[in-house]
């Protein structure tokens, strides 16, 4: 049996390392957390940004057909709920096919949206193509 004299600081030692497993263990949920936290911003935004291309996409084909959107080209929301710090910009293109007696046109958009909170800044792109018979 071991005297008293030998086991001075031992629980000491067993404490520190409790106590410093415990913070790590800590540290690990916390940064855990803030990174799902982070994922599910990234997520909403990505989706809005989406949406803000869509509407580019729809104005400029609908402005094609002369059903007269404003904004063609490029908007950036402004009170529309949802669409917050979103903006669109719109580059179509067209060109003129020839298929015997027949001509088509080949319209191509592509639509770049954007959402920004704070420092995260979310892109995403869209493309649409269609064909019109003259």
């Amino acid at each position: 049996m071991a005297n008293k004299s030998t086991q001075n600081g031992s629980m000491l030692v067993i404490a520190l390392f409790v106590i410093i497993v415990l913070a790590l263990l800590g540290l690990t949920m916390i940064r855990l957390l803030s990174s799902s936290s982070e994922a599910i911003v990234h997520e909403v935004l990505g989706q809005r940004a989406l949406n803000a291309a869509r509407a580019g996409i729809e104005c400029a084909v609908a402005n094609e057909f002369g059903s007269g959107c404003n904004h063609a080209i490029s908007k950036t929301f402004t009170g529309v709920s949802g669409l917050e710090n979103c903006s669109y910009n719109v580059t179509p293109t067209s060109k003129l096919i020839e298929d015997g007696s027949k001509s088509f046109t080949y319209l191509s958009y592509s639509a770049t949206g954007q959402c920004t909170a704070g420092k995260i800044n979310v892109t995403r792109l869209l493309f649409v193509d269609a064909m019109v018979k003259l």
